[in-house]
């Protein structure tokens, strides 16, 4: 299957937020299946996705003219296809994905994260998605969404859609379930 990952590009992190995407890039690859992502060789993108090449898995880099243009460098031995934005880019990232992970990132991947699980929910697309919660990461926001059904300010509850994991096996292990 195409597992697509959303994370931050930031290159001024923590060890550990580095070490969980080269896990989870590595356990993606030794499945066998493909790993689809923002297509450049910085943050947590280019960690996960050299891990994945690394261990010989299939990797697909989405990247835009934009950032193309401005610099940024894509990840060797990726296929990579290059859209004109970042609209354009998360719309190709989810037509080609068949599930959906969120390592820790910031605006970019929280706003791909309620793209994704917003569409699963209407029932726009059939798709499981995952958070990796390194650190406690994602805590908080499961707790603000948890609040929002309490109240019922969700229609439904969104952890039926959604999974919130610690580690990279656990998490590959309810995608592939």
């Amino acid at each position: 299957m195409n597992i697509c990952v959303f994370c931050s590009s930031s290159s001024n992190l923590d060890p550990m937020y580095t070490e969980a995407a080269d896990a989870l890039g590595r356990e993606i690859a030794r499945r066998g299946h493909a790993l689809v992502f923002g297509g450049y060789d910085m943050g947590l993108m280019g960690a996960v996705a050299r891990a994945a090449v690394e261990e010989s898995g299939r990797v697909l880099g989405i990247t835009t003219e934009g950032l193309s243009a401005k610099g940024r460098a894509a990840v060797e031995g990726i296929e990579e296809e290059c859209t004109v934005d970042l609209s354009a880019r998360k719309e190709r990232m989810v037509k080609l994905s068949d599930a959906f992970v969120s390592l820790p990132g910031g605006l970019g991947t929280f706003d791909e994260f309620f793209s994704v699980i917003s569409r699963v929910k209407a029932g726009e697309i059939e798709a499981k998605s995952a958070l990796f919660d390194v650190d406690g990461f994602f805590a908080p926001l499961a707790e603000l969404l948890d609040d929002a059904t309490a109240r019922g300010l969700n229609s439904t509850d969104w952890r039926a859609h959604c999974g919130l994991f610690g580690n990279a096996q656990e998490l590959l292990d309810w995608i592939e379930a």
